[in-house]
This record gives structure tokens, C-alpha cells and sequence, in this order.
């Protein structure tokens, strides 16, 4: 804006024109217009047109994925059996993952309802595959396959649970039903459990991935959420890896056996436990892909009497889980407050918070005086520019001076204005991107070696949330909102101090209404701060149950709760948008009174120009109704 207006003075001097204080007052307002649209509003404005672009390209990413497609399906069965829902079909099918290298390659199965099926076979033969073509996650390639509209329950070989409860790990957005939820507590042995986790028992918080919980107690909770789904098919990717003998013939018995609860629906258990497999009515044995064989597992056991040797040939060993273990290794109070709930806190940010980020190395103390310095001092050139401006326009409407002598000396306040003005927003971005370096380093080193219990005691979405949006406040928003408050400040002051030396009776409006802005202010940063911390805290919730879906995208498929989670996700998202348009509404409430006290200011500061207006010098009468717009403006 310097350049601006040395370039309009120095036209009026090439021409010929004489500069009157009107002709000055106006053109400064209308700069001072033009000066708040290009430092604030434009800049803003192409930022984030820029961020629009970028965020539409990656969401056009997303949209533009392949919609998976719905599998062949065979329409043609001769038996009724295998028209039921329960019963399952394959003809010649293969399967991929990208669409192009076969995983599985045609299968053949006919699967009644209500039947017993065991599939084994070596690690790495496509076993959880299989499962995953069932689910519909696997491109199918050829052939046909015939669900016969039947419901899934799926139990995963690695157990997926989610940051809440464990009855809501169980129900999984199902109805609350008292006597089957009892059932298949017990049933999967979690009535120990229940009891040794306090007195809210199931209502205990279970962390991410269910961190305060047992590999064993992670899969039978995970077997009585598929349980509690009461579905037409299960589909059990060996739930007994982690548990020892005696618990998994416990949940055998009671879960999946000839006489257990789910004795009527069709299971395909995949396990390499072998003695699992002898009340089945179909055994199925893959290898590479395909499957080698299948029949009744007596039958097999006969053709074949090295199939132990084929379970266990290339079985990783894992430590079991016994019942002696069900004590998750703390005690009632202990299980409760493992995970930590995020408060949004009612402190203000300290004083040494701020030195610390004013002070970063490598320039420390001396880089924020100097600081300090080259901000005053820029604002000091800049009022000094429109103040010599005016005086000079007086001066040369009575001839007191040359116009070449006031131009140059316009010039050089110009440059100089320019210098500090280029060098002070350098200097200060440089300095706060050092400190906003030096916080990101200590939180990075603090997540390096803190203790596991941290990890287990806060969420991912927690974490996940202070490592990137809140250092990207850190990065970007804080040092040009701050550099632009700092300015702001610096200007308004310096307005301040140029109306009072002008017109010293001035300084008992400034009394007046310094105060009342002071306790304004300090009223609406209260609401302000509190408001910001719930938004913050708010949204980690967002990107914990983003991240959990995406780990239990299976899952979560094959039990159908997709549109129950996007309902959720979605009741989340308003939990956090709230207090930003509360935020918003807050802003608006004070710029409306700040509105009022500065339109009192203009309006008394305009009675001062009328009164005086015999008296006083007309330049800097004009100066102060100029600044006082101006206050009005900058304020905003």
C-alpha cells in the first residue's frame, strides 16, 4: 500500500496536480480498503481455492474407485436343500484379489443348510480366502456361486474390536435382547470376565483393538458378537489358536458342536486342531488354492492318515490362552481406567507456553526482541508515510516547500516502509516456524519413548488427531493468524497514539472505551477457548472410528452395518461441527458489539473534527476521521 500511494502522489507531481487534504483523505480511505482486500482477504481467498482444488481431486479419487461388483450368481438347484437359507453353493468358481492372478481357482461345493463343515489344510493353502470370497471381498473371475440370500456371522483368524463397550462389542448394533445376550455370554465364557471387570461389567470400556483384553478374551468376545448376530451361515477362521485345550473344547462344546447353540445353522469352521473335525459332516482340505479333496472327515482320515502332518507342517506356534489366564492382569479399578477420557480442559495457555515458542532456537531471546522491533517499527513507517503525506500536501499547497524535496523524502519513507515491511513478515514466519518446529520435534520424541501404556490408555484417532490436525494449527494457522493479530494490534495502537497527540481530549473517549473492549474481549475468549477445545476433542472420536472401520472393513461387511456405522460416523461429525458454529455464532456476537463501540468511537471523533474545525490544522483533523474509519475497519 506504500507503493500505492507513493505511486498516486508522485502522478499528481509529474502532472502538474495539486494534492488537496480532501483529495488526500479519500484516497487514503479507499487504500486502506484496498490494503485489508489484498493483505487479508485475497491471499485468504486464493489459499483456499487452492485447498478446494486439492481436496476435490483427492475426494474425486475416492469416488472414482470401482464399486464392487456383485458376484455371478447360480440360479439353478435341483435339491431343495440347497435352495434354503444356510445352504451355500459354488460352481467352478475362481477368485482374485486384483482381478488378475488367481487365488482360488474353481471351486466346487455344495453346502446344506444347517450342516457342519471343517475346512483345513497348510498355512498359506487359501483357507481365510476362502472365507473372503464367501464375503464377496475377493474379485471373482469365473464361475458361479449362490448365497440363497443368506445372512453372515464371520469371525476373523486376527479378532477385530472397536473402542467401546464390550456389550456394545457384542451387540454390534443389534437390539438388546436380555435372555440371548446372557446365552451367549456364557456360552463363549465371558461370564468370568464380566465379573472380575468391576462393577459396570460389560459396561467397562474396551480400548482400540481391545488393548486391555487377552488374545483369548479378544476372540471370544469376537465369536459372541457373531454369536449374538443370529445369522443363517458362520463362517469361523480358527477362533481356538489362541485359546488352550481346555477352554477351546469348553467353547466348542457350547458354541459350535453337534449339541451347542448354533447346532441348527450352517458353520464352516477353518482350524487346524484336528480333533475339532470329527463331528463334522463335510471336510474340506485345500492346498494352493484349490480344493484337494473333501468328504466326511472319517473318510479322509482313512485315504489320507497324514493330514495331522498337513495341519501342523507349517503351523506358527502361539501362546495359548487358558482359563487360569482369564484375570486380564489387573484389577477391577485398574480395568476401568485404562483408557482415559480426553477433557477438554478449562486453563488458559501459559505464559511460559508462549515464551518457549517465541524463543526456538537458534535465534532465541534476541530473535523475538528482534522481533518485536522490526514490528513497531514497520508500523511506525507506515503511519509516518500518511502523516508526511498529509503535511506535505499542506505544506505544498502554500508553497513552504520544494515538491521535488517532499517526494523524496516520501520515496525513502516508502522504501524504508517496504524493507522492514518485506523483512519483518521474513523474519517473523522464519522465527515462529522454528518454535513451531521445536514443539512438533518434543511431541514426536515424547511419542518415541513414552511408555506402551499410553498407547493403550489413548486412542489412535486421539493420537492421530494432536499429530496432525493440531500441529497443522501449529504450522500453518497460528503463525499468519497470530502475525496478522500482532499486526492488527500494532496498527490500531499506533491509530490510537496519532489521534491523541493530534487531539489529546481524544484519550477520555480511549478511556471510556478501553475497558469495556478489554472485558469484551476477555468475555468472549472464555467462550472462545472452550468452544475450540471441544472441537478438538470432539474429533478424535472421527478419525478413531474411521480407522477402526477401515481395520474391520470385513467385518463390518459381512455382518451388513455399514449404513449403521455411517450413521454413527455421521452423529459424530455433528458432535464436532457444533461447537464450530458456535464458534462462528460467538464471533458474530462480538463483532456486532465491537460494531457499536467503534461506530461510537467514529461518530464522537467526527463531533471533535466539527468542533475544531476553526482551530485546528485541517490536515490533521483530517488524519484523525481517516484513522478513525480506519480502527473501525481493522478491528473487524
Amino acid at each position: 500500500m506504500p507503493l500505492v500511494g507513493f505511486s498516486t502522489y508522485a502522478g499528481a507531481w509529474f502532472t502538474g496536480s495539486q494534492l488537496k487534504a480532501a483529495d488526500i483523505f479519500i484516497s487514503l480511505a479507499f487504500y486502506t480498503q484496498m490494503r485489508l482486500f489484498v493483505m487479508y482477504a485475497l491471499p485468504l481467498a486464493v489459499e483456499k481455492l487452492s485447498d478446494l482444488h486439492l481436496a476435490w481431486q483427492r475426494i474425486d479419487g475416492f469416488i472414482q474407485l470401482t464399486i464392487k461388483e456383485e458376484q455371478r450368481t447360480l440360479h439353478t438347484c435341483d435339491n431343495d436343500l440347497y435352495q434354503q437359507k444356510g445352504a451355500f453353493t459354488m460352481l467352478n468358481a475362481s477368485f482374485s484379489w486384483n482381478g488378475h492372478d488367481e487365488c482360488l481357482s474353481s471351486l466346487n461345493l455344495d453346502i446344506e443348510s444347517g450342516t457342519f463343515v471343517g475346512i483345513a489344510g497348510v498355512v498359506g493353502a487359501g483357507k481365510s480366502s476362502l472365507f473372503a470370497a464367501i464375503l464377496g471381498e475377493m474379485i471373482q473371475t469365473k464361475g458361479e456361486i449362490n448365497r440363497n440370500n443368506s445372512s453372515f456371522s464371520y469371525v476373523a483368524q486376527t479378532a477385530w474390536i472397536f473402542s467401546d463397550t464390550l456389550r456394545a462389542n457384542i451387540l454390534f448394533e443389534k437390539p438388546y435382547d436380555e435372555q440371548r445376550y446372557t446365552k451367549v455370554i456364557r456360552s463363549c465364557c465371558l461370564d468370568i470376565d464380566v465379573t472380575m471387570m468391576g462393577p459396570r461389567g460389560d459396561l467397562t470400556i474396551i480400548g482400540e483393538k481391545g488393548v486391555n483384553l487377552s488374545g483369548g478374551q479378544r476372540v471370544r468376545v469376537s465369536l459372541a458378537r457373531a454369536l449374538y448376530a443370529d445369522a443363517d451361515i458362520y463362517l469361523l477362521d480358527d477362533p481356538f489358536a489362541a485359546l488352550d485345550p481346555i477352554v477351546a473344547k469348553r467353547i466348542y462344546d457350547r458354541c459350535i458342536g453337534p449339541n451347542s447353540l448354533l447346532r441348527k445353522k450352517t458353520r464352516l469352521l477353518i482350524t487346524h486342531e484336528t480333533q475339532f473335525l470329527i463331528n463334522t459332516h463335510q471336510t474340506i482340505i485345500l492346498a494352493h488354492g484349490c480344493i484337494e479333496t473333501q468328504g466326511r472327515f472319517h473318510e479322509l482320515k482313512i485315504r489320507n492318515e497324514d493330514i495331522d502332518d498337513k495341519q501342523h507342517s507349517k503351523v506358527e506356534e502361539e501362546a495359548p490362552i487358558s482359563l487360569g489366564m482369564l484375570d486380564i492382569g489387573q484389577s477391577s479399578d485398574a480395568a476401568e481406567s485404562i483408557i482415559v477420557n480426553e477433557a477438554s480442559g478449562n486453563h488458559n495457555v501459559s505464559c511460559s507456553l508462549w515464551y518457549s515458542l517465541f524463543t526456538a532456537p537458534p535465534l532465541g531471546t534476541f530473535g523475538f526482541c528482534l522481533m518485536i522491533i522490526l514490528l513497531v517499527v514497520g508500523d511506525i513507517l507506515y503511519n509516518g508515510t500518511s502523516l508526511w503525506l498529509i503535511r506535505s500536501s499542506q505544506q505544498l499547497e502554500n508553497d513552504r516547500y520544494h515538491r521535488s524535496i517532499s517526494i523524496s523524502i516520501f520515496l525513502i519513507l516508502t522504501m524504508a516502509t517496504l524493507i522492514v515491511s518485506v523483512g519483518r513478515s521474513s523474519f517473523y514466519f522464519y522465527h515462529i516456524l522454528n518454535g513451531s518446529n521445536r514443539f512438533h520435534n518434543r511431541m514426536l520424541s515424547g511419542l518415541l519413548y513414552t511408555s506402551m501404556r499410553f498407547f493403550e490408555s489413548n486412542p489412535g484417532g486421539r493420537i492421530l488427531n494432536r499429530v496432525t490436525k493440531d500441529q497443522q494449527i501449529m504450522d500453518e494457522a497460528l503463525p499468519s493468524t497470530l502475525f496478522n493479530a500482532i499486526q492488527l494490534l500494532m496498527m490500531t495502537t499506533g491509530f490510537a497514539i496519532t489521534i491523541i497527540i493530534i487531539n489529546p481530549w481524544m484519550i477520555l473517549l480511549l478511556i471510556l472505551l478501553g475497558p469495556a473492549f478489554w472485558l469484551l474481549c476477555r468475555y468472549y475468549l472464555r467462550s472462545s477457548q472452550q468452544l475450540k477445545r471441544m472441537e478438538s476433542v470432539t474429533r478424535s472420536p472421527m478419525f478413531g472410528l474411521f480407522a477402526s472401520s477401515i481395520n474391520g472393513l470385513t467385518t463390518i461387511r459381512a455382518f451388513k452395518v455399514q449404513n449403521d456405522l455411517i450413521r454413527s460416523f455421521m452423529n459424530l461429525v455433528d458432535a464436532n461441527t457444533r461447537p464450530y458454529l458456535y464458534m462462528i455464532a460467538a464471533s458474530r456476537w462480538l463483532s456486532v458489539r465491537i460494531d457499536c463501540m467503534i461506530t461510537l468511537f467514529t461518530l464522537f471523533s467526527a463531533l471533535f473534527v466539527v468542533t475544531l474545525r476553526d482551530t485546528a490544522n485541517p490536515a490533521m483533523l483530517t488524519l484523525i476521521l481517516l484513522y478513525s474509519i480506519n480502527i473501525s475497519v481493522w478491528f473487524q
